[in-house]
């Protein structure tokens, strides 16, 4: 089983691969036939696709688990409308505690949108984490997913840009020197993308394997999603993620979902006709990987040529 996962982590780590990969394959898909969600009959020799958001809508989620050997936790939601026909637009946020300090981010997407075949659209994030008196990362995107049957393919790739924040984390003094530790989160601006494939095993059980490339990193992205219907527009969910990567850059999360909308839908319906991935709150590892240490070394009365430190070179 490890054998597998590595196999398939070293196959992710090509990000430039990855990306063509799913640009073919969208771009495929666009010109295939519609797959398991049936469009509106035909009118005037034409197919009607169904609108890009069915109707307003919205999800909730707490969350708890450890990110990079941090705890983690809080609260997410997101918040959907269209704009007419195809477009849509989504808002998402999450809050909480991370380390043992405050941390708030915000999204959009703006997006076109068809249920049978797949999403294009434009994505912009901003994380804050109460660390180092305020650490930042803003990220946009180009957003896609593409709808195959039981499998869904969708991400986010663009550019991500912050700020830098170094702060004195220890002193150790000997007889002739000072020795200082600084830890410093550099978060530069570069390439960064979100990928996830998933497969539902029924209409309201999803899993999925993905990439992820934050902060300079790579890693494996694993996950899940159960949803539970009550039968009307509330239907609730329990949710697991993993990440396995490069040095820190791993950690495992779940939780507990509700999705409101205005139909009784399954879990897949609600994704490809309501909201968009919410993609936080995991930008935080974007600052967590830039994370760099250093020491510096002061000599104090440095010997003289007698091996004391008086300076007047006498025994």
């Amino acid at each position: 089983m490890w054998g597998w996962v590595m196999s398939v982590r070293a196959r992710l780590l090509s990000t430039t691969t990855l990306s063509g990969v799913v640009g073919a394959i969208f771009l495929s898909s666009l010109s295939a036939h519609a797959a398991d969600l049936i469009t509106k009959a035909p009118v005037g020799g034409r197919v009607a696709l169904q609108p890009g958001v069915d109707g307003t809508n919205w999800k909730f989620d707490a969350l708890g688990g450890v990110m990079s050997d941090r705890t983690i936790y809080g609260g997410r939601g997101s918040f959907s409308v269209p704009l007419g026909g195809q477009l849509g637009f989504q808002l998402d946020g999450a809050f909480g505690n991370y380390d043992s300090r405050f941390f708030g981010a915000g999204a959009a997407h703006l997006f076109w949108r068809d249920p049978s075949r797949g999403l294009v659209g434009l994505y912009g994030s901003h994380t804050y984490w109460d660390q180092f008196g305020g650490l930042n990362v803003s990220q946009i995107a180009g957003e896609a997913e593409v709808y195959m049957g039981p499998f869904t393919l969708r991400g986010i790739a663009g550019v991500e840009f912050g700020d830098s924040q170094t702060q004195v984390t220890g002193t150790v003094v000997s007889v002739n020197s000072v020795t200082t530790f600084f830890d410093t989160y550099d978060v530069e601006t570069r390439f960064f993308d979100k990928v996830n494939l998933s497969y539902y095993l029924n209409d309201s059980v999803q899993v999925f394997a993905g990439h992820r490339y934050l902060g300079g990193k790579h890693a494996l992205a694993l996950g899940g999603e159960v949803g539970f219907s009550r039968g009307g527009p509330l239907m609730g969910a329990a949710f697991v993620e993993a990440r396995i990567g490069e040095n820190d850059f791993d950690g495992i999360w779940g939780g507990l979902r509700a999705y409101i909308g205005e139909k009784d839908k399954s879990l897949i319906q609600r994704h490809r006709q309501d909201d968009p991935f919410n993609w936080l709150p995991e930008t935080l590892f974007s600052i967590t990987n830039s994370l760099t240490k250093s020491t510096t070394t002061t000599i104090i009365n440095p010997p003289d040529a007698d091996g004391d430190t008086d300076g007047d070179g006498d025994n």
